[in-house]
């Protein structure tokens, strides 16, 4: 999750100010009557609201702030959470990963997630720097009791240390003005957007840049977010992954990595309406040997067990090392409505690289070329009353590959490729087509990864919602299409496949108990298409339904 960050340097600011006239008081000092401030006629309120201060909040040192989730689920998808220690991800119909099925069956389960978030930011440090941690509970109600153990934990006794590393981070403000420039370094968010995750609302992450389809997951490393050259910059370097690549064959223990470096650029055209650039580049020298799980999936193109938890393409080569870059370009326009009823966004990304086998007797590729195309467009409509009453349309596409075992790789390439997961499509408002996003340990779909598992994408989203009472019960309804870009090959010999993926139906009911507490009733269904022909593990049209409780607690 992405949280804002509000660094009260304001109030540090008025703080000093009261104990410097405070001082002066004490030592009988004063200053002279000419030097004295005085309001001109008729501007007494202005200059009293400039030097009222006995309303202003104390200024905070220490900030916590708490999310607490839960999901009741039931589905005919049978995820298996035995494989990721009580996680399922991945798309469905895969006989390998978390061996999502869909049949005659019911599965029901409890998930659970708490994240607190802590910001230490000292007077002494004079608004220069902030302190932030994050960490994860995450479990499944009735899995595993007396134990050491992340996701589960939620069994008899629940005497259970479940406690997963999210972000520890130190953040440097050179000028003490966060928005000028941020030095962020650390374990920290990292997103495919522009803004600095650690003060950007999540609403800005996930509907600006490129929407977490390529990259959305966290990272160790540097980054620095400036606004100095006239719109909204980050850099960014961050190893993704390591391993002694070399230390059996050649004896060599120096640690091989998976380096990303990232630059983003966005350019305010007008008020709410900006255009951005992005230029991305991997590099990987751990030779296939790195982990995406420690000790049990391994990451990277080539690794054989990845993809069928992510829903990106495995490729046909073995101990793999190469680059990928991206070239992109995204633009939104009016998205919080401030300007307007309409709003809309979107992206196009090129990916390019090239992977070559470090196997000298391999009998797969022995060099892989990667060029891919992928394009998002997102249109809404604030027709009502509140920013809840709306109409959206999206589109998302991607180029496919018919040939998964050549050594010529055609679609999107994306980060899920290194992470379990590395991207998270978080906007799309579908409940099966895509993953339904408010989750803890279970994120499975009919299309986990924009590549839809190297095979393309061609998809088209559409809801309505509209506050039933006004900020308080919303009801939104919502379908979407979803088919490959190219026409996969048999699942089971001599039947062939379609392009179609499925059509969805889903409606969603949330009401507002408090502010930023809701419960929410989820309910979907697909139609599943031709994609799925001759799979059986995929037997009936998949259904879910949920219930929901989400508290964000300042």
């Amino acid at each position: 999750m992405t949280w804002r960050w509000l660094a009260d340097t304001t109030g540090r600011t008025k703080f000093r100010g009261c104990a410097l006239a405070l001082a002066l008081g004490m030592t009988g000092l004063a200053l002279p009557a000419a030097a004295q401030s005085t309001p001109l006629p008729g501007a007494y309120a202005e200059w009293q609201e400039a030097r009222e201060r006995t309303e202003d909040a104390p200024a905070r040192e220490f900030v916590l702030i708490n999310y607490f989730f839960t999901r009741v689920t039931a589905s005919n998808q049978l995820g298996d959470p035995a494989g990721l220690r009580g996680v399922s991800l991945g798309p469905i119909g895969f006989p390998a990963g978390s061996a999502v099925r869909v049949e005659k069956r019911t599965a029901f389960f409890v998930e659970q997630r708490w994240i607190p978030v802590i910001e230490y930011s000292p007077i002494f440090v004079d608004g220069m720097a902030s302190f932030r941690a994050q960490f994860e509970v995450d479990y499944l109600w009735g899995r595993a009791a007396n134990t050491v153990q992340q996701n589960e934990g939620g069994g008899f006794n629940a005497d259970q240390i479940n406690i997963q590393t999210k972000n520890v981070n130190v953040a440097l403000y050179p000028t003490k003005d966060p928005n000028q420039l941020t030095l962020l370094f650390g374990t920290q968010p990292v997103y495919d957007s522009v803004h600095d995750p650690t003060r950007a609302p999540l609403g800005d992450i996930i509907r600006t840049g490129y929407k977490l389809t390529f990259l959305g997951s966290d990272a160790t490393g540097l980054s620095a977010f400036s606004n100095y050259l006239g719109g909204q910059a980050r850099l960014s370097l961050l190893p993704l992954g390591s391993f002694q690549s070399d230390k059996a064959t050649d004896d060599d223990p120096r640690l091989k990595f998976v380096w990303t470096a990232l630059a983003d650029y966005t350019y305010p055209l007008a008020p709410g309406t900006n255009v951005g650039l992005s230029l991305w580049h991997l590099r990987d020298d751990t030779k296939g040997e790195a982990y995406a799980f420690e000790g049990l999936v391994r990451s990277g193109p080539g690794s054989p067990g990845l993809g069928s938890f992510t829903g990106a393409p495995q490729f046909a080569i073995e101990r793999p090392s190469g680059w990928v870059t991206w070239l992109g370009a995204n633009f939104n326009h009016n998205i919080d409505f401030r300007t307007g009823p309409f709003g809309a966004s979107g992206f196009v990304m090129y990916n390019a690289g090239r992977f070559r086998s470090n196997r000298p007797d391999t009998t797969l590729n022995r060099q892989v070329d990667i060029s891919g195309l992928s394009a998002n467009l997102e249109l809404l409509y604030n027709f009502g009353r509140t920013p809840n009453d709306l109409v959206t349309l999206e589109g998302m596409f991607s180029t496919g590959d018919s040939d998964l075992r050549d050594g010529r790789y055609t679609s999107a390439f994306t980060f899920n490729e290194y992470g379990l997961p590395g991207a998270v499509w978080f906007n799309h408002k579908m409940l099966i087509l895509f993953p339904f996003t408010s989750t803890v340990n279970n994120y499975t779909g009919a299309v986990t990864d924009i590549s839809n598992q190297g095979f393309g994408l061609q998809s088209v989203v559409a809801t309505g919602a509209y506050d039933l009472i006004p900020n308080k019960l919303n009801l939104k309804l919502g379908v979407g299409h979803a088919r490959s870009s190219v026409t996969p090959p048999e699942n089971t010999p001599g039947i062939p496949r379609g392009r179609i993926i499925g059509t969805e139906i889903n409606a969603e009911l949330r009401y507002t108990i408090r502010y930023l507490m809701t419960v929410g009733l989820h309910g979907g269904y697909m139609f599943r298409g031709a994609f799925y022909n001759g799979n059986p593990r995929v037997t009936e049209n998949p259904w879910a339904a949920f219930t929901t409780f989400t508290w964000y607690a300042f």
